[in-house]
């Protein structure tokens, strides 16, 4: 604890307090938009170049590991992980030296920080080189005994067959899993501790490479365990007291966006509460790295027994750097340009709910009876673009438009579907249950409901089995080309069968699966889109299933809260009882550009 109070009195109340803050945090941002500039585009173009090299153009899925596993493959891991490891710790080297001018008493400059961190950046990409390949030599070994494990245990099978049963096999590999990962853990934490001070060897002494990590494990010797305590702790504890910190600024503003209403106090209140959290953020992440890079340079002020970095050393890294103000302008207009145009593509990508389709369950299934006529008008009377309706055969083999088994529950008669002919089926009155003004409604066919929808309003016919099948596939594909309503109908089902033959018979009507519940992936199945309960919808859901070329329509969605969640996440069309209300919200949002859209997304999570 005392080298934890230590390093605060010591480091931080001088460090990151004061004029250091500002350099520290103007030093940091400017250095993070350089490596956007250039570090990211340079290691794009080795990925690139590496690839090429393996005879390919592009590698993906299962490819992924026999890339990985080829001379190229492996070259580009090693490159990978040290231009990261080279970048961090080059944007660590300036942190460090604006602690150190502090040390000595001088008034920070982040453009004498950032010189000097670029200057480093060969030697820091050099010594990066060698701490990713010796950890490769030591943990090679037991990426080999993982692989035979696997090759031993798990071979025999599909790895999903063990993941769903979960046999002895399977355990103990998990078992000797987490026995390896912990040696490994053991194994980069020892030497990363060991190689605690590298970066100011490096930076102060021009001590290069492997030389820098010899001399960084001598002079830790006998106390590695107080550099594991100072570094370590210290940084846990800056971690923790961020995410608290940011963890209570979000459920402070989502407490305050869900006091309001209305589409456009929200889009204000939220884009003030993203800059907000967005600001603090970047100064928790300033702070953290702030401290991680005091906290090295106190461990290695201490080892060499002094307060302020000797000015022998000073000079053997310090870089001055004079940038014109115009030059500083035209860089952040570059990069405020740059945000935007990023912004305007990924924008571009997201759907944001509108080109979601109004699809009226049953028809407008809540102002009139469910799959009748009425039904059908109600839906084009409340802007509705498609009706869902479910189809059934008759004993005598009619089409009629109706979901359960029987009519108990739509006009209190047991009589069965399919045990029942079309005409004694339509004398039952299946309105006046639903309120007095729909007396005398009947059950509806196929064709009258064809007849009805017309250019007013495409049809989702949900092939409903209920267990019982004459030639309902081959009697809806023929009702609906009769119709001529092939291009503005879906037939979807619960039954893979059925839609299998509806696929063979006439592939130019797109097919929907039902999704209750799901074996394996659904994504693989000849259909044009899965019809998902929403309880089961995410945004990466959506995405997964418009990659695979499939449309995303959910049901049964019906509060206000839902439909907007819904077309924040882009679905191609919502089901829903209240096509009416879905209509409104949609239109509403018509009203919105994409930012407003995206802020309201955000400003929805926030309250919730």
């Amino acid at each position: 604890m005392n080298t934890i109070l230590d390093t605060w009195y010591d480091v931080y109340a001088h460090a990151l307090f004061g004029k250091a803050v500002r350099a520290g945090l103007v030093y940091d941002l400017m250095f993070k938009a350089v490596g956007l500039v250039l570090l990211a585009p340079a290691g794009a173009w080795v990925l690139q170049r590496l690839i090429a090299a393996s005879g390919a153009v592009s590698v993906t899925n299962e490819a992924i590991a026999g890339f990985l596993l080829s001379l190229p493959g492996v070259a580009f891991l090693l490159l990978a992980v040290a231009l990261s490891l080279a970048s961090f710790y080059a944007e660590q080297a300036g942190l460090m030296h604006v602690a150190a001018s502090v040390s000595r008493a001088k008034a920070p400059d982040w453009r004498d920080a950032l010189a000097t961190a670029l200057g480093a950046l060969p030697r820091l990409l050099h010594l990066a080189l060698w701490q990713v390949g010796i950890l490769l030599l030591w943990l090679l070994p037991l990426v080999a005994v993982a692989a035979v494990v696997y090759t031993t245990l798990l071979g025999a099978h599909d790895i999903n067959w063990y993941l769903d049963q979960r046999p002895p096999e399977f355990m103990a590999a998990l078992v000797i899993g987490a026995v390896l990962v912990t040696v490994a853990a053991v194994v980069v934490i020892r030497f990363m501790v060991a190689w605690g001070i590298s970066i100011p060897l490096c930076l102060y002494e021009r001590i290069c490479a492997r030389a820098a990590l010899r001399r960084s494990a001598e002079l830790l010797r006998g106390r590695r365990w107080r550099a594991f305590r100072l570094v370590v702790l210290n940084l846990l504890l800056a971690l923790a007291l961020s995410a608290a910190v940011l963890w209570l600024a979000d459920a402070g503003l989502g407490a305050l966006l869900r006091l309001l209403d209305g589409p456009r106090a929200l889009v204000s209140a939220t884009a003030v509460a993203v800059v907000l959290l967005a600001a603090l953020a970047t100064l928790l992440s300033f702070g953290v790295l702030a401290v991680l890079a005091a906290s090295i340079m106190h461990l290695y002020l201490g080892i060499m027994n002094v307060d302020g970095l000797p000015a022998d050393r000073w000079n053997r890294a310090a870089r001055s750097a004079r940038v014109p103000r115009w030059v500083i302008v035209g860089a952040l207009l570059a990069l405020v340009l740059a945000a935007g145009s990023l912004a305007a593509h990924t924008l571009s990508d997201l759907r944001l709910g509108r080109e979601t389709l109004v699809t009226a369950h049953r028809g407008s299934s809540v102002e009139a009876p469910e799959n009748t006529l009425a039904a059908l008008y109600q839906a084009i009377a409340d802007g509705a673009d498609v009706a869902e309706i479910d189809v059934q055969e008759t004993a005598d083999g009619a089409l009629v438009l109706l979901h359960d088994k029987d009519l108990m529950r739509m006009a209190g008669s047991p009589a069965k579907v399919w045990e029942t002919n079309l005409a004694d089926l339509q004398r039952v009155d299946i309105g006046r249950r639903f309120g007095p003004e729909y007396t005398g409604e009947r059950i509806t066919t196929l064709s009258e409901a064809l007849k009805v929808a017309g250019r007013h309003l495409a049809l989702n016919i949900e092939l409903k089995y209920n267990g019982h099948d004459q030639q309902l596939a081959e009697r809806v594909v023929a009702a609906v080309r009769d119709a001529g309503c092939g291009e503005r109908c879906i037939i979807t089902s619960l039954n893979q069968d059925g839609l299998v033959r509806v696929r063979a018979l006439a592939p130019e009507i797109r097919i929907g699966q039902i999704v209750t519940a799901a074996l394996g992936n659904a994504r693989r199945l000849d259909v044009d889109l899965l019809s998902m309960n929403q309880a089961h919808v995410t945004p990466t859901v959506v995405r997964a299933n418009r990659r695979a070329g499939l449309e995303t329509h959910v049901w049964t969605v019906n509060t206000e809260a839902d439909m907007a969640r819904m077309l924040d996440y882009g679905v191609d069309a919502i089901i829903t009882d209240r096509p009416a209300e879905l209509r409104e919200l949609i239109d509403a949002r018509a009203e919105l550009g994409d930012g407003e859209l995206l802020l309201l997304a955000l400003g929805r999570k926030l309250r919730e």
